[in-house]
């Protein structure tokens, strides 16, 4: 029986490899031709660029690719100060907060707190729903099925590193999925840290590992109000890039103007 379930977990992995590689694959051609043109040429040729930079919501999300749309702190805020996520939050005008399955965040807060790992979600369910309860918002949880992305792994090759507040890599193929990490509503060093956790699951068992490569790099991008706020925001993530020497790339581009 021992070899039995052995030799089927063995298959779900070999399965699972050959689906992340499959995925890989097919982003390939819009990875490859962002990384020969860089970020600014690239958006400039897309005619519904600026369909990116409308919120369809105010909630918060996690920065999990998993889950677009609204603004992005990962886990909710859970790795920063409650008062401080409570405050910028608001600040922020947002009207819903959210929890998801399977959340990588909530997972690092339980290891940091010295908790039950096998019980991050229900933590970071219940940090969301304390956080909406300070503000007065309702909390929605997603599960793995309402998500954006496998469930088994994550098939982000970009960290949209977004400095309006308001992006969203949409529903198409035009640009790649990717964690949104919302720079406007926190401080750098929140946003570098989330980074950081971003470019670990990227690189870890969850993410594309070594599928990633000098040839096939992840993207730390960029998104400023203005050229010189991108240029601003390519410097800080300078600083969280220097371990992965070519096997992650910065670049970025500026939201278009309405």
């Amino acid at each position: 029986m021992y070899f039995m379930e052995k030799g089927e977990n063995n298959m779900n992995q070999n399965e699972t490899q050959q689906k992340k590689i499959t995925i890989f694959e097919e982003q390939n051609e819009t990875l490859q031709k962002i990384k020969k043109e860089g970020f600014v040429k690239y958006t400039g040729s897309l005619e519904k660029l600026s369909d990116s930079f409308v919120l369809k919501d105010g909630a918060i999300r996690c920065i999990d690719e998993g889950t677009p749309g609204g603004m992005h702190s990962a886990g909710s805020g859970i790795l920063r100060n409650q008062s401080e996520v409570v405050d910028a939050f608001k600040n922020a005008g947002v009207t819903e907060i959210t929890s998801h399955d399977g959340c990588g965040a909530a997972k690092l807060y339980a290891k940091a707190n010295g908790l039950d790992e096998s019980k991050a979600d229900e933590y970071g369910k219940k940090w969301s729903e304390e956080i909406a309860k300070q503000l007065g918002v309702p909390h929605q949880h997603i599960s793995a099925s309402e998500m954006k992305r496998p469930s088994e792994f994550h098939i982000a090759r970009t960290v949209y590193y977004d400095g309006t507040g308001k992006f969203d890599f949409g529903e198409g193929k035009e640009l790649p999925p990717g964690f949104i990490i919302s720079r406007k509503i926190q401080t750098k060093d929140d946003s570098l840290k989330e980074t950081e956790v971003a470019l670990s699951i990227a690189f870890g068992h969850h993410g594309f590992s070594d599928l990633i490569t000098d040839e096939n790099p992840f993207i730390l991008v960029a998104i400023g109000e203005t050229a010189e706020d991108t240029e601003r925001l390519k410097k800080e993530l300078a600083e969280v890039t220097h371990e992965y020497d070519k096997k992650v790339i910065i670049d970025g581009f500026t939201a278009p103007s309405f």
